[in-house]
């Protein structure tokens, strides 16, 4: 009996040890260190801790008015008052989600929701139970970085198409009174401003910071420790962008902070640094810290409603990206040695915004410019997706975006996951328009015999109304038979538009290794090439991306029976050239032209 009375008691204490694990991970409410929601009452003292200048972590008086219920669904808040002359002088600060509160010599949350323009430093506070649950099974069940994107795999690919879908999916969202995060950049206003909307949408907000020391060169490595300065490090090294919080509770190698969610997508994996506050810029609209960050000493691991919650000392995953620029007005060629955070809704976003600083660090795009770009994307087992291009009159617009599309469709692809490991980029800025377009075209025969070539004249006008003419030829083939064609003058997009239609199986993104063949494809196509077009008779068909061509009738309607499951498309045949210009040209322009036997 004895026995068993021990046995009993044993396995007691193994669910409730259990039990607190799965609530708390370890982390029971300690209640002489931390003060419930529910023992409050708004005639206790309050304080809060954070920094304003420097590293230096300072209390903050708070007057408690409220406590807040099922301000959001199930969770309650505690509604205080910064009463210090600093709280009163900027309203809300933006910087200080995170900053632990402690009521009566007890912590009782952080920091996490204001109001900006508000006559009063008020504050929404989080409970500190709600953040210690942060990360437990029960609360990251089904919260995960899983795809948050997801493309229309029918159609053929087109960078253009779901780069626009990308950035819908960007769109800003409405923010409440949840304190976004101060964005500081090194890069110039100018080109973060185009992107405020996206970066406010998932929870930051850009603000003018100069330019930033770069982390490694940050000379006071700082502490995570409860009040300090917490900094998000979307992309660091050569360039900035870092979102700045506060750390609101370590308990051994694990950290909490900010008091609400970043994007609330779960499990997350970011670089997370210690950091600097150079100043507070006090704001009728938005106040904010202007901070730099430090050296990355820990990994955010859980991104919750609650709060976030990381480790120290775990290194993060990260992406490389190496930057070269030429620029015509910039005697010295310029390199940028950066990382970005791993994410699949922010990553390219982030790769976007780095390659538009990076081409205008010295000097924005004169008024007729033209952009030669190549480099690499580097995805895991070294498999590269190369691209060599040109763009003219687009700024970064066109090239930059195109990385963000390709990176887009690769790390939120339906068919498996893709890590990419580094981005290489060569950027070279020239001061000239390279636009044309076709104005018209002439063959030297419009009857041929099959194995003839036709030679085609092609005018172009070009920027200021110039014309230009420029030649290329079409041999027929020799098996072509009699009848009436039309040869098509196609620039570069519309040579795509062409291609994807005849061949949509070589465009379209069926599983992982179609979808890196396309990107390929796609990104391999310059802009300075003119193509001459006919499509020819064919008689085939395409079976899972497998082209078979010249297909005799009867095979035809054998492959085609209704009863096959395989998915069959017409297989179409056509025949090519193109040039090289030192122009990109746009439109297009057909011609009939009739083959003789």
């Amino acid at each position: 009996m004895q026995k068993n009375r021990i046995r009993t008691l044993l396995l007691t204490a193994v669910w409730i040890t259990v039990i607190l694990n799965v609530q708390y991970i370890g982390y029971a409410l300690d209640t002489s260190k931390y003060i419930s929601i529910d023992e409050i009452s708004t005639d206790m003292e309050a304080y809060c801790l954070t920094v304003f200048s420097g590293t230096k972590i300072e209390k903050f008086e708070l007057e408690i008015l409220s406590i807040v219920r099922n301000y959001e669904p199930g969770l309650s808040m505690i509604l205080v008052k910064g009463t210090d002359e600093r709280f009163l002088k900027n309203s809300a600060v933006h910087g200080c989600s995170g900053s632990p509160v402690y009521i009566d010599g007890r912590m009782a949350g952080a920091l996490a929701a204001g109001w900006d323009g508000s006559l009063e430093p008020l504050y929404l506070v989080r409970p500190i139970q709600d953040m210690l649950a942060v990360g437990s099974e029960t609360t990251v069940s089904g919260a995960s970085n899983a795809v948050s994107l997801s493309y229309e795999n029918s159609q053929s690919l087109d960078l253009d198409a779901s780069y626009e879908q990308y950035l819908q999916r960007l769109k800003s969202t409405p923010r409440g009174s949840k304190m976004i995060l101060p964005l500081s950049s090194s890069l110039p206003t100018s080109v973060m401003q185009p992107f405020s909307s996206l970066f406010e949408g998932r929870g930051l907000v850009p603000v003018s910071a100069g330019a930033l020391l770069p982390s490694e060169a940050f000379s006071e490595t700082g502490e995570i420790v409860p009040g300090g300065v917490l900094s998000l490090v979307l992309c660091g090294g050569d360039i900035s962008l870092v979102g700045t919080g506060t750390v609101t509770e370590v308990i051994g190698d694990q950290f909490f902070g900010f008091g609400h969610e970043f994007n609330g997508t779960g499990a997350v994996n970011y670089p997370i640094a210690a950091g600097i506050v150079h100043t507070v810029v006090g704001s009728r609209t938005e106040s904010f810290k202007f901070s730099s960050p430090g050296p990355i000493l820990g990994t955010l691991e859980y991104d919750q409603t609650s709060a976030i919650r990381g480790t120290i000392g775990k290194m993060p995953k990260k992406i490389d990206l190496k930057i070269g620029v030429d620029c015509y007005n910039d005697p010295q060629h310029r390199d940028y040695d950066c990382y970005m955070a791993v994410d699949p809704d922010m990553t390219p976003m982030i790769l976007q915004v780095v390659l538009n600083g990076a081409a205008q660090m010295k000097a924005s795009f004169p008024p007729e410019h033209t952009v030669n770009y190549s480099g690499r994307i580097v995805i895991e087992g070294n498999e590269t997706i190369s691209f060599d291009n040109i763009s003219s009159q687009r700024s970064m617009v066109q090239a930059a975006g195109e990385m963000a599309s390709a990176m887009s469709l690769l790390m939120n692809n339906s068919f498996g996951q893709v890590k990419v490991d580094s981005v290489e980029m060569n950027i070279s800025i020239e001061p000239k328009n390279i636009l044309a377009s076709v104005w018209a075209v002439q063959v030297n025969q419009t009857k041929v015999r099959p194995g003839q070539t036709v030679n085609a004249t092609v005018v172009l006008k070009t920027y200021r109304s110039e014309e230009e003419t420029v030649e290329i030829d079409l041999k027929i083939p020799e098996t072509l038979t009699a009848g009436t064609y039309k040869i098509q003058i196609l620039g570069s997009d519309d040579y795509e538009t062409f291609a994807s239609g005849m061949a949509p199986h070589k465009y379209r993104a069926t599983d992982l290794p179609s979808l890196k063949s396309g990107l390929k494809r796609v990104m391999q196509l310059r802009r300075d090439k003119l193509f001459a077009v006919m499509p020819t008779p064919a008689s085939g068909l395409i079976i899972r991306q497998h082209e078979m061509g010249q297909l005799p009738p009867t095979k035809m309607l054998l492959m085609q029976d209704s009863k096959r499951l395989l998915p069959l498309e017409p297989y179409k045949a056509w025949i090519e050239n193109s040039i090289t210009l030192d122009r990109i040209v746009q439109g297009r322009a057909e011609i009939e032209i009739t083959v003789e036997n």
